[in-house]
């Protein structure tokens, strides 16, 4: 019985669309634990969209010209990921869900073009970075933070005293902005350090009565 090179097309394409939802849900199961905005169905609906994309170069007649289709598909992507980026003061979130959605769309296209080996060794290194690094960003973020400060304190309260303590801490401090009114003053300042090390920094704060209050 002959076989139908047309229908091992199309078991081959329907195979692919069915890989690249199951890549595009690993991928984005991290970021729907975590909350993010990007969960699983979005990514898996990206990393399908990429390879049905990807698959429509070689239909429409491009098969030597495939990055037409290509650019464009990161282009879409980049409007996506810029899409959840967001700034509230000195910090920016969403870029590592805009990065997963990049990744998504790319696996798409590699799935796309049959390259699955690559495909599925870019998903295995993409999932490492997303968990295992997780627990490294963790630690280093208990040993190193930053935080921006404003405080406001009565006339008396020496600012060298402040910056003493910061020096006592092992705290740096950059940024310093002093504004001046009637009897207050305001101090507006960031500082980085030990997570630890500034937990006391806030309870000196707390507890010195010169201080009529403090933000960070």
């Amino acid at each position: 019985m002959a076989v139908n090179p047309t229908d091992i097309r199309y078991t081959e394409e329907v195979f692919k669309l069915f890989l690249s939802a199951m890549v595009g849900c690993l991928v984005g199961l991290e970021r729907e634990i975590r909350r993010k905005p990007a969960g699983f169905r979005t990514l898996a609906i990206i990393c399908v969209g990429s390879t049905l994309f990807t698959i429509c170069s070689y239909k429409l007649g491009f098969p030597d010209n495939e990055d037409r289709i290509a650019a464009n598909i990161i282009t879409g992507v980049g409007f996506l990921g810029a899409g959840v980026i967001f700034r509230n003061g000195f910090s920016v979130s969403g870029i590592t869900t805009a990065a997963t959605i990049w990744i998504a769309a790319a696996l798409g296209m590699l799935i796309g073009i049959g390259d699955y080996a690559i495909a599925l060794l870019s998903l295995a290194v993409s999932l490492i970075i997303l968990w295992a690094m997780q627990f490294l960003q963790n630690f280093i973020d208990a040993r190193f933070q930053h935080r921006s400060y404003t405080i406001s304190y009565k006339d008396g309260f020496d600012s060298d005293e402040l910056q003493a303590k910061l020096t006592q801490l092992q705290l740096k401090a950059r940024n310093f902005k002093e504004t001046r009114q009637d009897v207050q003053t305001s101090f507006e300042f960031e500082v980085s350090g030990k997570e630890s090390n500034l937990n006391i920094f806030n309870q000196w704060l707390k507890n010195e009565t010169r201080i009529y209050s403090f933000m960070w």
